[in-house]
């Protein structure tokens, strides 16, 4: 959960400090730091315009530091049937600029009440390179299926029926992708046993 204290939201990888009008975002010097950086740089860019999204002011790529317009509104408890409507809008916009999200948390939407949203935070996103790019076919999918997941949510109702049969199989693929998980550690465990300690 993001608490912020005194305008100020810190972990191990950023610093966001948040002004009236604008927000500032640093980004801490870490494995990956550049990469989530540009991200975001780029996705802001490409979604200049948009309505729901933070306009990007300025930034510094020598100190990796972005300066972005601050949306109004908190994280929302609930989403009512015209924000689900704009969510659908606002992803099929990243869509088109070419920006998909790896996940779709509810708190990085931002409302002041029923008929509002914004969206932030866009580090972890897959950026389209080019038109037939199978790597954003599928990130496309993956987008899709999160947006499904707070619609199944918060208004079920309004899920097509090809919308839930997706994002039924979806959640069958996930589930039996974690039932392999263990063995995925196990696999990985036993083959730095193997290289280093025999």
């Amino acid at each position: 959960m993001k608490i912020v204290v005194d305008g100020i939201y810190e972990t191990s990888k950023m610093k966001v400090e948040i002004g009236e009008d604008v927000v500032s975002k640093f980004f801490k010097e870490t494995g990956n730091a550049n990469k989530r950086y540009q991200r975001e740089k780029e996705s802001l860019l490409r979604l200049s315009g948009s309505f729901g999204f933070p306009k990007l002011i300025s930034f510094d790529d020598d100190k990796k530091i972005l300066k972005m317009s601050r949306l109004p509104g908190g994280k929302p408890e609930n989403l009512s049937e015209i924000q689900i409507n704009l969510l659908r809008k606002m992803v099929n916009e990243m869509h088109q600029v070419g920006v998909t999200r790896h996940a779709i948390p509810i708190r990085d939407l931002l409302s002041n009440n029923s008929e509002e949203l914004g969206m932030v935070d866009f580090e972890r996103v897959t950026l389209r390179r080019f038109g037939l790019s199978p790597i954003w076919l599928v990130a496309k999918k993956v987008s899709n299926y999160h947006l499904y997941r707070l619609i199944q949510k918060f208004q079920p109702n309004l899920l097509s029926e090809s919308e839930r049969r997706f994002l039924n199989k979806m959640n069958e693929l996930r589930n039996m992708l974690q039932k392999l998980k263990p063995l995925k550690n196990k696999i990985t465990l036993n083959y730095y046993i193997n290289k280093y300690f025999r």
